[in-house]
């Protein structure tokens, strides 16, 4: 599915990776653990589609991934990925619902109407035009798993999804995950919680 070759990628003075290659499969639950500043957050991106910044090269689905034409490189990365970041950022002044739309391309359809009420409904968060901030933290964090989720990508890049979260929140978050595993999806998730880690995900240690 997605096979990647980073002859170099430097951070500063630093090399974070020399003649690097992964390969993810459809359906993989990848983890990637290692110590801070190993260079997990700048893999995940350049999986992503979020760093082109290196020489090497990216395929995806049998395609070659073009960074030269920015157009082609945001449909790709729009058209197959989800995000859900440490933070949640989310914006707290808009509703739970505008909060998703924003995510949708095309909001005024009938259809987006129908995905935001699935996907709050997957989540355990009611479809509310009540304002973000209003949320606890576990509740902003599975609202930002939400608008990853509302489009329907094949692929969740997830990093440190449960860092913030208490034990109960941790556990909704990752069943939301697993789920979108369970039903065919591709998950590459960074933690440092070796507790999250089960038999049928496949460990990356980076550094």
């Amino acid at each position: 599915m997605i096979k990647i070759n980073i002859e170099s990628k430097r951070f500063g003075d630093r090399v974070l990776f020399e003649n690097y290659e992964l390969f993810i499969d459809e359906n993989d639950f990848i983890v990637l653990t290692g110590p801070s500043g190993a260079g997990k957050s700048s893999l995940l991106n350049i999986i992503g589609l979020l760093d082109n910044d290196y020489s090497g090269y990216y395929h995806i689905f049998n395609n070659s991934v073009d960074f030269k034409c920015y157009r082609s490189t945001v449909r790709i990365r729009k058209k197959y990925f989800g995000y859900i970041f440490q933070d949640s950022l989310i914006n707290e002044r808009q509703s739970i619902n505008r909060n998703l739309l924003c995510s949708v391309d095309y909001p005024q359809l009938p259809d987006a109407k129908k995905r935001l009420n699935y996907t709050l409904k997957l989540v355990g968060l009611p479809d509310s035009n009540y304002l973000a901030s209003l949320l606890s933290g576990g509740e902003k964090q599975r609202l930002a798993l939400a608008r990853a989720l509302i489009k329907h990508p094949k692929i969740l890049l997830a990093d440190e999804p449960t860092a913030s979260l208490d034990a109960e929140n941790k556990i909704k978050v990752m069943d939301i995950i697993k789920d979108f595993h369970k039903n065919g999806g591709t998950v590459i998730m960074i933690t440092h919680d070796l507790g999250l880690i089960t038999s049928d995900m496949k460990v990356i240690n980076i550094g």
